[in-house]
């Protein structure tokens, strides 16, 4: 968690730590981790669950918590989750893309739940 010119970092077994470097830089010390938002960063190895809510809300739950995904993220961050943890992971399961009709306009992509 991005906490000004500090990051907090919540480690499973043990209280969170307070580093004295920005998000940024330690993202990019660590592999795999992926941005929510300008904030928050996970290792998407410990996400559980995505919940939508419409085309551009989404939380993610890691370790019995909530957090959510920024709105110009949520695209990028369901597709690496999908790309990673597949069919375990709950909540990104049925997805479609809808086209627009008119000619000269791109595809519009649908990341909610087919029903």
């Amino acid at each position: 968690m991005g906490w000004g010119n500090y990051t907090r970092v919540f480690l499973i077994d043990s209280t969170p730590q307070v580093n004295a470097t920005t998000l940024k830089k330690c993202v990019g010390t660590l592999p795999g981790f992926i941005r929510l938002s300008k904030s928050l960063a996970v290792n998407p190895y410990h996400v559980a669950q995505v919940r939508r809510k419409g085309d551009r809300c989404a939380d993610v739950l890691v370790d019995g918590t909530w957090l959510p995904v920024s709105r110009r993220r949520v695209t990028p961050v369901v597709k690496h989750l999908q790309e990673i943890q597949g069919a375990r992971l709950k909540g990104l399961i049925h997805f479609r893309v809808l086209t627009q009709t008119n000619g000269s306009q791109s595809p519009m992509t649908y990341m909610g739940p087919v029903a």
